[in-house]
């Protein structure tokens, strides 16, 4: 299992999201590891490569996305935001 390491940008957006949300964030945040490893068996997660540097993004239901990248040791939780934050996000990569 990967270690998981937490941005504060992360932090911050996570701690802004109405309370509702955040149960989303949680499971997803849990189901990783494994949807890594078998992105076949969590087709529902909405796993996404979005940069060949390992930017990768999960669905959290309507509108709302998480962005992280993964190395050989951890996975780095960067960003929560809607769709078209994530693409601002990434205009600055």
């Amino acid at each position: 299992m990967k270690r998981i390491h937490l941005t504060q940008r992360f932090q911050k957006e996570v701690i802004e999201l109405g309370g509702e949300r955040r149960p989303a964030v949680f499971e997803a945040v849990l189901a990783l590891d494994k949807a890594l490893g078998y992105p076949h068996l969590h087709a529902g997660l909405g796993l996404r490569k979005l940069h060949p540097v390992g930017i990768w993004e999960v669905r959290l239901g309507l509108g709302l996305r998480m962005v992280f990248t993964v190395d050989e040791e951890a996975i780095t939780l960067v960003m929560v935001g809607t769709h078209d934050e994530v693409r601002r996000y990434l205009r600055t990569l």
